[in-house]
């Protein structure tokens, strides 16, 4: 086997498309995205027997305090099944390091360590804690089996619902407080669209309201304009609007039937929603966006990568459940199987500070997935131990700053 520069993105994206451990971090367009938000720079690394492609790895070059490093995300695109290749592969991958004069080499596969059921008790079945103990074998460190946000450069938990069944049938796995909330929508005119580059404004205008709420830098512009246009129709923005005077149009003429006939607490709900529904009408106008998210779908998957609600004055819509199952249609016809939701912390107990996303994400039928986890081949384990300090130590001081700047008073 050899390893050799790839200068051609369409040779190499569509090797990493038809691959089964694609991922759009392995394409090329990841690499001109990271480019031009982080100033890195990137290589498209093919792996060859003879003249036959049977390998890549998109390789992300960067510095940080002066500590050079390489950075392969969800790894190289390689059959794990095939030790051989494995060994091969990983082995080229540590010359390719020494001959860069990085650091460390780093990589995370994107390899399922085992199955699990929703609640993440390990179930009978498959086990690649083998590819785990090969790596460590080759001479790479593993950061362990451990939580989710252990400063991770990705996240080896999460919960993908798997569409092909079709939709119908996903709809069924969604928990009945999920049926019901996008049923009611009918009545309540609450409905998603793609959106374009023009509802950007709304996507950041709800991501500055949970920047108040958990305490984070929000994106600027330009960072969600530079994803669109890296990823193009690859990227899929998603707007949920609410027409209020819909809203209560339809409610009063629900009023009206035999719905409510023996429910007195139920009429007085939607009572309370009508005039809810009145005042919001009255401060935004007939229609308002109260939720967006930006997706990317790739060979036969899909990506939530930022979704936002009005959680402020539309909590009470829920209309997070209609944009996830308007995209999850519309990503079922444009071929994709795998919708993942994109992280959570692997913890399914209440005493976890994340549960909350959990209980969330898992209500609509997903899967539980936990990869193998972050590797790095390190050649210089004294700097190594002072970078993860640098590291940690500034990004504790980044946290605390962007804590008290966003943190709501």
């Amino acid at each position: 086997m050899k390893i050799q520069k790839i200068t051609d993105r369409n040779l190499f994206d569509a090797f990493v498309e038809k691959h089964p451990y694609s991922h759009y971090m392995k394409t090329s367009m990841w690499g001109e995205y990271k480019k031009r938000t982080d100033q890195l720079e990137y290589e498209m690394l093919g792996f060859y027997e003879g003249d036959t492609l049977i390998g890549t790895a998109m390789v992300l070059l960067g510095s940080w305090l002066h500590h050079p490093y390489a950075y392969i995300p969800w790894g190289p695109c390689i059959n794990y099944d095939n030790p051989n290749e494995r060994n091969e592969v990983f082995n080229l991958l540590k010359k390719y390091a020494d001959e860069k004069n990085v650091l460390f080499l780093r990589v995370d596969p994107n390899v399922v360590r085992c199955p699990h059921d929703i609640k993440g008790n390990v179930l009978e079945g498959f086990n690649n804690e083998c590819v785990t103990e090969d790596l460590k074998k080759d001479g790479y460190t593993h950061k362990g089996y451990g939580y989710a946000y252990n400063g991770s450069w990705t996240n080896r938990y999460t919960l993908i619902v798997d569409l092909s069944c079709g939709k119908d049938e996903v709809f069924k796995r969604f928990i009945p407080q999920r049926r019901r909330a996008i049923n009611r929508h009918k009545t309540w005119h609450v409905s998603t669209e793609i959106g374009n580059e023009n509802d950007i404004d709304d996507l950041m205008r709800l991501e500055h309201q949970l920047c108040e709420n958990d305490g984070f830098a929000p994106h600027n512009r330009q960072f969600f304009l530079n994803l669109m246009d890296c990823f193009k129709e690859h990227c899929v923005l998603y707007k949920t609007t609410i027409d209020l005077k819909g809203m209560i149009d339809g409610m009063s003429a629900e009023l009206e039937t035999k719905k409510y006939k023996n429910d007195a607490k139920a009429k007085e709900a939607a009572l309370n929603n009508i005039e809810r529904a009145k005042q919001l009408r009255d401060k935004h106008g007939d229609t308002a966006v109260i939720a967006c998210g930006l997706f990317i779908r790739f060979a036969n998957k899909s990506w939530d990568l930022y979704t936002y609600n009005d959680h402020q004055e539309f909590n009470f819509i829920r209309p997070v459940d209609n944009l996830h199952y308007f995209a999850m249609c519309d990503m079922y016809d444009h071929g994709v199987t795998d919708y993942d939701m994109v992280g959570f912390s692997g913890v399914t107990t209440e005493d976890d500070p994340e549960y909350g996303l959990y209980v969330y994400k898992s209500s609509f039928g997903p899967e539980y997935i936990e990869r193998i986890g972050e590797f790095d081949y390190v050649r210089n384990e004294s700097r190594m131990k002072r970078f993860r300090f640098e590291k940690r130590a500034i990004n504790h001081v980044k946290r605390k700053y962007w804590a008290i700047r966003y943190k709501k008073k």
